[in-house]
């Protein structure tokens, strides 16, 4: 199922990666798609802190692949973009990560390598518009359910 938050101000992407941290849990897929500056990386620093991450030590992994952040659990930051050929040995490091389930994996550019995702991850699709960002999350029913529920709710809450 798919959900479109609309444009959204950076304190409310901020207040969106609240709400999506409260539904993860240590094995976890994120996958993170959009356009050059979209927002993936200032979503990662956002849900960071809330893993026990120091947001300034969140940079984009573009040259190195993949970052490793130790917090209260262990945050894989992933980033695709510089992938110009699907390396055997960097998707063995992938598959391993998936299987250990001892983090949180968050990816940029995860269309890159679409087929070798599960399908029942969480994907995040992050777009410009006038004043922010636009976000469509695609997830299973249950967990959207939980999401929008509460997005609806921190809204009213902001507006009392």
């Amino acid at each position: 199922m798919k959900y479109h938050f609309g444009c959204l101000k950076e304190n409310e992407l901020k207040l969106l990666a609240g709400i999506i941290f409260e539904e993860l849990k240590n094995g976890d897929l994120v996958l993170l798609i959009g356009q050059l500056g979209s927002g993936k990386t200032t979503f990662v620093k956002y849900l960071a802190p809330l893993f026990g991450v120091d947001q300034q030590k969140v940079r984009s992994p573009s040259f190195s692949l993949i970052n490793i952040y130790s917090g209260n659990t262990i945050l894989y930051h992933v980033d695709l973009y510089r992938l110009e050929k699907i390396d055997e040995e960097f998707l063995m490091e992938l598959e391993e990560i998936l299987e250990q389930k001892n983090g949180i994996i968050l990816v940029e550019w995860a269309d890159k390598l679409e087929k070798f995702w599960p399908k029942d991850c969480l994907r995040l699709y992050f777009d410009y518009c006038q004043h922010g960002r636009t976000v469509q999350i695609e997830v299973k029913i249950d967990i959207l359910k939980k999401l929008v529920s509460r997005w609806s709710d921190c809204l009213q809450n902001s507006k009392n």
